[in-house]
């Protein structure tokens, strides 16, 4: 048995512990995201303040100051310790009610107001009339004392106990809740308060009934530290550690703590005189040595009997991290098999538009999104709670989704989710799983991008083979078809016009295989889309002019697409760039047309603040576990040989037209793309979409101008060559940059294209020496690279720069321009 001063000491430790929660609960509530319904979290926090008042009042019978007083002062001391237990009781009652309570703004029943009322009421009376509950107290020394009750002792306390029975069955209602962390929580409450309860009735009731023995009153208010913080750490947090987990733990140290009391109870009981100073330096020494070795068995034990297993869930899921170095979709699948979810259902996918919903709450908190912990804020929540966070448990709950983990890459930025359904067992996501998976994908965020990166060179190297065979084929096709026309006997005007016709596509062909390398080479530096060659189009002649362009198979197939352009609207964009995005978005529903005989319709949509472009086919449709990942790099379903590029590549060239474009899709049913422009006035009647005639060569004082052409490549300078060939112009060639500074030496030079990459001298460094000596002669670069750095050295030495491959209105732009 305890002494005096020890029972002291931790009831007023005790009292300290709770009070410092206290704190420390109050602050936490105002950093929650949501503004919970205050009445819950107000009586948890009298009931609290309650207990440790009661847990005081105790302290003084422990105490010598129950000696140093007379005995009225215990007589009231007593009384205090009566009122303050009844009122702890009573408030846990109300904040039970509260959380089992089905209405909406959790507010008492009739008859739980009315029995709260009543019994205190009664509490009160009996407590404040003598002699009613406590009659007097025998005091022998601190902690040795008998009270002698009173009539009405049965009734205060049969009321206080009715208190505790009505919680308890309220922390079992919770088991029965809509809200799965309601069940999680009724646990950890009803173990709070059964080790109360079990305490009190044996020290309080039974020990003082039988025996008379009032030396075990301090143990109950020492044990209410558990049910204090218990429900505290319910009520505060949404993320629990699991009850195995917990258990697994507690039984880990008991049995390694086992290990070294044992040796020292022995020692102690078999001699009759030890030194007690030498057995606690040799424990201590012996502990320190090999605690962490026998910890380890301990735990191995402890897992063996809580999980069956040598090893926990959370060890399992730590050693998942050297899965990511193979394969993230192993690790995945293993994951999954650890979580008890459905191995198709948890995915790592990239970030992408579907989720940009949940983009400001992951930042905010840099933790996850849980969807049993969303229900529970929110139900819990006042009336006029963040409308933000139902629209994020809406579109959860629109795709199924229990759980988001961000993967924070440079800058802090998310670059890729793992999201999980609900697991098999319809559990919850615990504490230890979400800490353990959040340390796993921290380390192997770096494996992650790395595969990333392999994934896109061998993306990159599959879509320039795939890719460039249909533009090439089709020139090749043309051009076969030019040969044919001449072979064939036809009236001359009419073949003119064939072979016209048959350029035309040709070298519409060679644009198109152009577009393809430039965007491939964006996608493989990650540079952003520039909206310097961005102007305003009427969408509807656009629209109708890609279509046009269109090389259908056969005219059926055109035949299947109908067009509502009617509702005509202004665009900032690169035509190029949105011809890009139509021509992707028909080549994939044009895939299914002969599987599925589908169509396609393409209409217009005015917007107050955007536009729309929505395009649907009715073809296969596209699953509901595919739909989430379509906007991803390199992904691509049900079609073989197929990059991955063109969607993603489309999600980024609408954000560059600071729009968006977004998928919805029925299985068996439809697929529709909804494009987003932002509105913007003006006259679309004055919009034109053709493009203009090349521009001539002003010839202002008909004298000569030499054109020095510079590119290692002799079919580049003769291509350059045919193009600007004038009469008033004369065009020099050289090799490489050293032959350019030679010429542009000995020769009176007007204007110099030049090739940026070349042997011997690059033409960077060759324009350098040549700005030396003539700093006012205009130097174009022809480049085939775009990226930031090469740019940046060109346009700091030339005067412009073109990309190749070059057309002539470019190339003509520029000698009038310069010349």
């Amino acid at each position: 048995m305890l002494t005096t001063l020890p029972k002291v000491y931790l009831l007023l430790t005790t009292s300290a512990i709770i009070l410092l929660w206290v704190g420390y609960f109050i602050r936490s509530l105002y950093r929650e995201r949501t503004k919970v319904n205050p009445y819950i979290y107000s009586s948890y926090i009298f009931y609290a303040f309650f207990i440790i008042l009661w847990i005081l009042s105790n302290a003084y019978f422990q105490s010598p100051l129950l000696t140093y007083f007379d005995e009225s002062v215990a007589i009231f001391m007593a009384l205090f310790a009566n009122m303050t237990s009844y009122l702890a009781f009573a408030f846990a009652f109300l904040f039970s009610c509260r959380l089992a309570s089905k209405h909406s703004d959790k507010r008492l029943s009739k008859w739980q107001f009315g029995l709260t009322s009543i019994t205190t009421l009664v509490a009160l009376i009996v407590n404040v009339i003598p002699n009613l509950t406590v009659i007097g107290v025998t005091i022998q020394a601190p902690s040795v004392f008998t009270i002698e009750f009173g009539p009405f002792a049965p009734l205060f306390f049969l009321n206080a106990f009715l208190f505790v029975i009505l919680t308890s069955i309220n922390f079992f209602k919770l088991r029965k809740s809509n809200i799965k962390l309601n069940k999680e929580k009724s646990v950890y409450l009803m173990i709070g308060i059964f080790i109360y309860m079990i305490s009190t009735i044996a020290s309080q009731i039974i020990i003082p009934v039988i025996w008379a023995d009032f030396s075990y009153t301090w143990l109950p208010p020492t044990l209410s530290v558990t049910e204090a913080l218990l429900i505290g750490y319910t009520l505060l947090y949404h993320r629990l550690y699991s009850f195995k987990y917990l258990l697994f733990w507690s039984l880990s140290y008991s049995i390694n703590l086992i290990l070294y009391i044992t040796p020292i109870v022995i020692i102690y009981s078999s001699s009759s005189n030890p030194n007690l100073f030498y057995v606690y330096a040799l424990s201590i020494i012996i502990t320190g040595l090999f605690w962490d070795k026998t910890l380890k068995k301990s735990k191995k034990i402890a897992s063996i009997i809580i999980y069956k297993d040598q090893q926990t869930p959370v060890e399992k899921i730590y050693k998942i991290a050297e899965e990511f170095k193979y394969s993230s979709s192993n690790a995945i699948i293993k994951l999954a098999s650890i979580l008890n979810t459905p191995k198709e259902e948890l995915l790592l996918i990239g970030k992408n538009t579907n989720y940009n919903i949940f983009i400001p709450h992951l930042n905010e908190s840099h933790s996850a999104l849980v969807k049993d912990e969303l229900d529970y804020q929110i139900h819990y929540a006042l009336e006029t709670g963040n409308s933000a966070l139902h629209q994020v448990q809406e579109k959860m709950d629109q795709s199924k989704t229990a759980l988001i983990l961000p993967i924070f890459g440079e800058n802090k930025l998310i670059s890729h989710f793992l999201i999980s359904a609900n697991k098999h067992d319809n559990a919850t996501f615990s504490n230890e799983e979400i800490s353990a998976i959040q340390w796993v994908l921290t380390k192997v965020q770096g494996y992650i991008e790395s595969e990333q990166k392999v994934r896109q060179s061998q993306a990159l190297a599959n879509s320039i083979a795939h890719e460039m065979r249909n533009p090439l084929s089709q020139l090749q096709y043309h051009f076969e078809k030019i040969k044919h026309h001449y072979q064939k006997n036809t009236e001359h005007e009419k073949q003119e016009d064939l072979i016209k016709n048959e350029l035309n596509q040709g070298c519409l062909a060679i644009q198109k295989g152009a577009q393809l390398i430039d965007i491939i080479l964006s996608e493989a530096k990650n540079t952003t889309i520039s909206d310097a060659l961005f102007q305003h189009y009427s969408i509807s002649l656009l629209t109708q002019q890609i279509i046009d362009e269109y090389v259908f198979d056969s005219e059926e197939m055109k035949q299947k697409i109908t067009l509502n352009l009617e509702d005509d609207f202004i665009v900032n964009i690169n035509d190029t760039l949105y011809g890009f995005i139509l021509f992707n978005l028909l080549r994939n529903a044009t895939h299914y047309f002969d599987e599925y005989k589908s169509s396609i319709s393409i209409r217009l949509v005015r917007g107050f603040a955007t536009n729309k472009l929505i395009f649907r086919d009715t073809g296969p449709g596209i699953d509901s576990h595919i739909l989430p990942n379509i906007f991803d790099d390199f992904f691509t379903h049900n079609k073989k040989g197929g990059s991955g590029l063109g969607l993603s590549y489309c999600l980024r060239v609408m954000h560059a037209f600071e729009g968006n474009i977004v998928c919805y899709s029925t299985k068996g049913e439809f697929t529709e793309f909804v494009l987003s422009f932002p509105r913007i006035e003006g006259n679309i009647n004055a919009l034109n979409t053709k493009p203009s005639s090349p521009p001539l060569i002003k010839d202002k004082d008909n004298s000569l101008k030499t054109v020095l052409i510079v590119d290692d490549k002799k079919v580049q300078r003769m291509l350059i060559h045919t193009f600007i060939n004038k009469d008033n112009l004369t065009l020099l060639q050289a090799e490489n940059g050293e032959e350019a500074v030679e010429m542009a030496t000995n020769n009176k030079i007007d204007l110099i294209f030049m090739d940026s990459r070349m042997p011997i001298m690059n033409g960077i460094d060759a324009a350098k020496k040549i700005k030396i000596l003539y700093p006012h002669l205009p130097i174009i670069a022809l480049t085939g690279e775009s990226s930031h750095e090469e740019i940046s050295a060109i346009t700091q030495v030339m005067d412009g720069y073109l990309t190749k491959p070059v057309s002539k209105t470019q190339l003509l732009q520029v000698v009038d321009k310069w010349l």
